[in-house]
């Protein structure tokens, strides 16, 4: 349910300014709105005050520095309320002593990644170079000089092979036959080139080479002057070293920067909650000798706001409640009961509910679990699944509240399997029926399962859907939109004529249904069409078959259950065949295969049932979270 907000107006002397912010801080029960636009009287901002903006500037940059040497420590930002009290000035002494130590270790570890990335492009094509010039490919710069010689390596960023022969050309044209241009093509978009020439000519071509219009990649500096021998041989060894250099680098990091993670964190905690209180000031109204606050709280905590703020400003201080008004719109809480609080999540997962709406979590809590059982139905597959949502949950929900909620969904599900597994006699497909399993309903893997399963999928679409419908009429009513109550009452009474017609076709009621059914259709189509005019000629006959393919969307509750039922059906055959070794590998393969989908596909077409046939219904969504004063100091 969503929990009723009301809108209270805070004041009390000037004086008192600090310490009820103080109180206001550790309570988090009042959402701050700006004081000057929402309060209903004449009032200016808080003056400034330069003591206060320097000390907001001062803490801004100093959790900016924090934020950075956490995240390079690797460690999470926030800790408890316990952490002992932190001197913001130590902190800043202890960052100004490291910061260079720091910035040096993290800009070597920025260069040897680069280096670690960029190098393998430059050998790669050299390397296929070697096996055309195997003996030029052995010459070391010593030999080279003998024989007064030179070579320069170098990669075009190309994948167009023209490019060598402009290349060959320009270096034609500047020293004549005196060289030789090998090339080889690497990555898809890399050429190698190899240029054999006179020792002379060497620093002429390297000059073409920095100016000329030439896509290339020049080899780093302290390569370029090597020979192609020593070149290839160079990057080679550098590639072996620059990991253990990496490694060596991100050690020395982490060992300054871990051991000091626990006192930042501690620190960047206490130095969130001094800023936000500093810049909730600029949120405040203000006369010549008091302060005014004005915000949203949770209407159950009203009087424990009360009392504890004249605690903290020794009874002077007024709280008044604020009448409501269109032109402001409340937040919204969300507070629903232990069993329903997991599925909040999937809730706000489509969109959090509108202010004094519909909140739909505990009808989710209700009907989700069942519809997941009534598709995966196995006694086995539910308890394979409780297992599995229970080590997750043991194993993984301290990391993240959506984890932990999520198993929580999945244990309520897996139990309905397990339900329903014995309503309908199964525990691996058909085993359980062939070993005697009674089925406590009837049994779905059977010639009759299949009609009572349709008509019990049928049976939740309908239910479910006209609960909606109930929900948004009764929207409709208590907000007085008067054309949508008019529609939403015809749906309601077309739909219920609709099934008594199909109840009557299957003899499952009386004959003396045909009139009223028929005469609950035709007033349905004129509500539906009144609201409308002449366009409800058209639209209302379509929205009424609308909500009947939303009913028989239920259906892919039955189908889904019966193709995982078949599926187990079709592994248990396969298990029979061939040396039993096989068979039961093949049988463990499909059932895996078939416990995978039930884990997933069920939840999936549940969700889709609720998203798009019952909240289409009645669900209001744009809702605006509560956010209290406060919370970024919560653990």
């Amino acid at each position: 349910m969503l929990e009723p907000m009301t809108h209270v107006r805070i004041v009390s002397r000037t004086p008192r300014l600090e310490q009820v912010l103080r109180r206001l801080y550790r309570l988090r029960l009042l959402q701050l709105e700006p004081a000057v636009d929402s309060a209903r009287s004449t009032l200016t901002a808080v003056p400034g005050d330069e003591e206060r903006d320097a000390r907001t500037a001062e803490l801004r940059l100093l959790l900016a520095r924090l934020d950075g040497l956490l995240e390079l420590a690797g460690s999470d930002r926030e800790i408890g309320d316990d952490s002992p009290s932190i001197d913001a000035a130590e902190i800043a002494s202890d960052l100004d002593r490291i910061a260079p130590e720091v910035e040096s270790l993290a800009a070597r570890i920025d260069e040897l990644r680069s280096e670690l990335a960029v190098l393998p492009r430059y050998l790669e094509p050299l390397r296929r170079l070697m096996p055309l010039l195997p003996d030029l490919a052995e010459l070391d710069e010593q030999k080279l000089r003998a024989l007064k010689l030179d070579t320069i390596a170098l990669v075009l960023n190309t994948e167009d092979d023209r490019l060598v022969e402009t290349l060959r050309a320009a270096l034609h044209e500047l020293v004549g036959d005196r060289f030789e241009l090998v090339a080889e093509s690497g990555d898809p978009d890399a050429v190698g080139c190899l240029i054999v020439l006179a020792h002379r000519d060497a620093e002429t071509v390297r000059a073409l080479l920095g100016r000329a219009q030439v896509r290339h990649l020049p080899l780093p500096h302290r390569y370029e002057h090597l020979s192609f021998h020593g070149a290839v041989a160079a990057m080679e060894k550098r590639l072996e070293s620059l990991p253990h250099e990496l490694e060596a680098a991100n050690a020395d990091l982490h060992d300054l920067l871990v051991p000091r993670a626990p006192t930042w964190r501690a620190a960047r905690t206490q130095l969130a909650s001094e800023l936000e209180q500093l810049e909730a000031v600029v949120k405040l109204g203000a006369t010549a000798r008091t302060f005014v606050a004005v915000g949203w709280t949770p209407s159950s905590r009203l009087s424990l706001l009360r009392r504890e703020l004249e605690l903290a400003a020794d009874e002077e201080i007024a709280l008044d409640v604020l009448g409501p008004t269109a032109a402001v719109t409340p937040p919204v809480l969300m507070r629903n009961r232990a069993q329903a609080r997991p599925f909040e999540f999937l809730v706000r997962l489509l969109d959090l509910p509108h202010a004094g709406s519909l909140d739909p979590t505990m009808l989710m809590a209700l009907f989700l679990p069942l519809m997941v059982g009534v598709m995966v139905g196995d006694i086995v597959y539910g308890t394979l699944l409780l297992g599995l949502s229970l080590y997750a949950r043991r194993r993984y929900s301290k990391q993240s509240p959506v984890i932990r909620d999520l198993t929580r969904v999945f244990v309520a599900g897996s139990l309905w399997a397990i339900v329903f597994g014995f309503l309908f006699g199964e525990a691996l497909g058909d085993i359980g029926h062939r070993v005697g399993l009674p089925a406590l309903w009837f049994y779905r893997g059977g010639r009759d399962g299949v009609e009572p399963l349709l008509l019990f999928s049928l049976a939740i679409g309908a239910a479910h859907v006209l609960l909606g419908l109930a929900l948004g009429l009764w929207r409709s009513a208590v907000e007085r939109r008067g054309g949508e109550l008019l529609e939403r009452l015809g749906t309601v009474l077309a739909l219920g004529g609709v099934f008594g017609l199909a109840g009557l076709a299957a003899d499952r009621l009386p004959d003396g249904t045909l009139i009223p059914a028929g005469a609950a259709i035709v007033v349905g189509v004129v509500l539906l069409v009144a609201p409308s005019g002449a366009l409800g000629l058209m639209m209302g006959p379509l929205a009424l078959i609308g909500t009947l393919g939303n009913v028989l969307s239920y259906l892919r509750l039955a189908a889904v259950g019966l193709a995982s039922a078949y599926l187990a059906l079709v592994a248990n055959r396969l298990g029979s065949l061939g040396p039993i070794w096989l068979g039961l590998f093949v049988a463990a393969l499909f059932h895996a295969l078939n416990v995978a989908l039930a884990a997933f596909s069920p939840m999936i077409q549940a969700l889709r049932l609720h998203y798009v046939e019952f909240f289409s219904k009645f669900y209001e969504g744009g809702g605006e979270p509560f956010r209290p004063f406060g919370e970024s100091g919560a653990a």
